[in-house]
């Protein structure tokens, strides 16, 4: 049985390979693909450790305040927990990218994300409401995810 797609605000469509409830929550595996020419993401940190495994594709990556990095298929970054970092894809291709966490969590994140998403879709009201901001406030916070950097984008021309 395949496991359901499921969409984040970023316009990322993600899975859940692994949940934590399977792992006693030590970690979950998340499939995800990075759209063509992505916008990079606000700079997040968070509780749990990730290892973003690139699978086909390209993805670029930074920690704030440093260098990106330029990831192809078959290498990995580690994020330490609380090093803010962001992530997108330059290319005109999607890339995959298999993503470990450990404590798992933001598989939880994703669903209860996806949820409020579907929900906003479903009462046609746009993804960007104020209460769906708050609510997305509360819900990071929920899980640990805490923004704490303006995105990129405004050192790159994409």
């Amino acid at each position: 049985m395949s496991e359901p797609w499921l969409n984040t605000l970023t316009g990322t469509r993600i899975r859940i390979k692994t949940p934590g409830s399977d792992t006693d929550n030590r970690l979950t595996i998340i499939e995800y693909v990075e759209p063509p020419n992505s916008v990079p993401p606000v700079f997040t940190r968070h509780e749990f450790v990730e290892v973003f495994c690139v699978q086909s594709g390209v993805l670029t990556f930074q920690f704030l305040d440093e260098q990106k990095v330029t990831l192809i298929s078959g290498q990995n970054m580690v994020c330490p927990s609380w090093k803010p970092h962001s992530f997108w894809n330059e290319t005109n291709e999607p890339a995959s990218v298999l993503l470990v966490c450990t404590p798992a969590g933001l598989d939880e994140f994703f669903i209860e994300s996806n949820s409020l998403l579907a929900g906003e879709q479903n009462n046609g009201a746009l993804s960007q409401t104020d209460d769906l901001v708050t609510t997305m406030k509360a819900l990071r916070a929920k899980y640990g995810l805490e923004h704490v950097g303006a995105p990129p984008l405004n050192q790159f021309k994409l």
